[in-house]
């Protein structure tokens, strides 16, 4: 599922690049040169940290209202915008039974290994979707 959160866009007074943080995820910050990278990193920085807490089985926070969003985030640096950052959440491990072709399994398991399956399925299917 695909969920906004906001970054808030900041610029280092005594730097000409931008930085951003995510409230909604403590520690979670990046920069750029300029605001189309910034705009690269921030959903790069956001993806890489919820599939670390995705990992870890850390709970995914919902996103915060832009209207309840907190003022002055970074007190050492002037805030110049916020935006929307929209990733792809996911959810919860299922167990389910499947059916598959047993050459397509062999070949699978041959080029990634044996137990590999499930990952190249839900990998496989993020792609198509």
């Amino acid at each position: 599922m695909k969920q906004t959160y906001w970054a808030i866009v900041y610029q280092d007074d005594q730097d000409a690049g931008y930085g951003a943080m995510f409230p909604d995820f403590p520690g979670c910050v990046t920069v750029g040169d300029d605001m189309t990278d910034l705009m690269k990193m921030a959903d790069e920085a956001l993806t890489l940290h919820i599939d670390g807490m995705h990992e870890d089985g850390d709970a995914i926070p919902a996103p915060t209202a832009f209207e309840a969003l907190p003022d002055n985030a970074e007190p050492d640096a002037t805030e110049v915008g916020r935006i929307p950052v929209t990733v792809a959440v996911p959810g919860k491990k299922r167990r389910m039974n499947l059916t598959l072709d047993g050459n397509l399994v062999d070949q699978i398991e041959s080029k990634y290994g044996k137990r590999a399956v499930s990952s190249f399925l839900e990998n496989a299917a993020r792609r198509a979707l």
